[in-house]
């Protein structure tokens, strides 16, 4: 088969647009470096839409930081679907738990597509299938998508007409019923894919996952895809891209742009200069085809991850340095990573070292980012070999930031309505100060 007669479709998810950490005014636009490293991936995915014609373009959930973005968020990404529909591509956008308003009858960052009836933009607020049409001359007039925005246990519970003994369990039933529902609300003889902003219990959590949340329901793979006649599940939610079944194929595209260091490269470089590495994640999104067959609409062939061009985060751990002179060997050992072929040009470092308390002083912070004068941000973290003081026995337990804020935000019970935009607003200062 050549190809000419498939469907293509293009899955992304999770820009977050607006999050601002560790990054600098941009000269040429007044943004913040962060915000135009986003727009840039949406560019890379706008030319990819025009240069390869696609048909449909699948966005599942979570365009921005929060649910108010700034007007200026709001025109960013609406210039990025502008320029998707003047490609011939219809777009499928989905609510995801940053895009949905904390307070029932408020309007979503979407609901402006809505409002002016935005021909070719369809919105997925609710779990039902949708009809997204499609240009003339495509393989099919219209592309159905079985939605699942995302919802939380409390609003699942909200549906419940009496007390729920297990509330995770009739969950897990009522997210089932509703996908039989959308399977059988889908017409076999036209293509069909899965669109859903949701945590699967198989997905992996990066570290940086902490920053934005992560749902409070877990929905089981086989509830998905049992018996379902989608070839397809395009989801969001989790930041790492991975892929969690094969057939049917049922994969998270990741975010678009790294947020920290977690999700970049890791570099650990002896005293000998010899250099491990760990690679960074990577960001992009997915492109598919699927074709018409005697058994109804399947996948043409395995989807293609299509990587871009996303900011470097790279990690140097220099272990300890325990020469005579260990600036020289700080030097030394950066530059054997640069040997290896470390890309630091532009990029988010971090730098790693222990050494002898003695020693401290002979390494000022300010000397050693002059090592690096082409990284965009380069932070320090150097840590002296003395031995630890004796620990009070009451906080003999270690716990990260992150746990610390949740920990204290389960004693005040006073605060329970506005504990998840606490928490949030927690997150979002933690790696703000980690990112400086």
């Amino acid at each position: 088969m050549d190809g000419t007669s498939d469907l293509k479709i293009l899955h992304f998810a999770d820009l977050h647009l607006g999050v601002e950490s560790g990054g600098r005014l941009h000269p040429g636009s007044g943004l913040n470096q962060r915000v135009v490293d986003v727009c840039d991936r949406l560019d890379e995915l706008c030319r990819t839409v025009e240069d390869e014609g696609i048909h449909a373009v699948l966005f599942a959930g979570d365009a921005f930081k929060n649910q108010h973005p700034t007007p200026t968020l709001q025109s960013l990404f609406a210039k990025a679907i502008r320029r998707l529909r003047r490609a011939g591509a219809a777009v499928f956008l989905l609510i995801g738990n940053h895009d949905l308003p904390r307070m029932g009858g408020l309007a979503h960052p979407f609901s402006i597509y809505e409002a002016l009836e935005v021909e070719g933009v369809v919105i997925g607020d609710r779990a039902q299938v949708y009809r997204l049409p499609l240009r003339h001359g495509a393989p099919a007039p219209e592309l159905q998508v079985a939605a699942l925005p995302h919802f939380s246990l409390h609003n699942a519970l909200a549906l419940a007409d009496k007390a729920v003994a297990d509330p995770k369990e009739w969950v897990q039933d009522l997210i089932a019923a509703a996908v039989v529902r959308l399977g059988g609300d889908t017409d076999p003889s036209g293509p069909a894919v899965f669109v859903g902003h949701c945590h699967v219990n198989q997905a992996r959590i990066g570290e940086s996952q902490n920053m934005f949340g992560i749902s409070d329901i877990e929905v089981v793979l086989s509830t998905l895809t049992s018996g379902q006649v989608f070839p397809y599940y395009a989801l969001g939610h989790i930041h790492t891209k991975q892929v969690l079944s094969d057939d049917p194929f049922v994969a998270y595209s990741g975010s678009l742009e790294r947020v920290d260091f977690s999700e970049g490269e890791r570099v650990d470089i002896s005293a000998p200069g010899s250099v491990r590495r760990k690679e960074a994640e990577p960001k992009g999104f997915y492109v598919a085809r699927l074709a018409r067959g005697e058994d109804g609409w399947r996948l043409a062939g395995p989807p293609e991850f299509r990587e871009v061009n996303a900011r470097g985060f790279v990690t140097l751990r220099l272990g300890e340095l325990a020469g005579d002179d260990p600036f020289e060997e700080v030097h030394h050992r950066i530059d054997a990573a640069r040997t290896a072929g470390v890309e630091l040009d532009d990029a988010f470092v971090r730098i790693t070292a222990t050494m002898d308390a003695t020693d401290r002083p002979r390494l000022p912070a300010a000397a050693i980012r002059g090592l690096i004068e082409e990284a965009y941000v380069v932070r320090v973290a150097l840590e002296t070999l003395d031995p630890p003081a004796t620990r009070d026995p009451r906080f003999a337990k270690q716990m990260s930031e992150i746990e610390a804020l949740d920990r204290y935000l389960e004693t005040r019970t006073d605060w329970a309505s506005e504990k998840d935009e606490l928490a949030r607003l927690g997150r979002e200062l933690i790696a703000e100060a980690d990112s400086r």
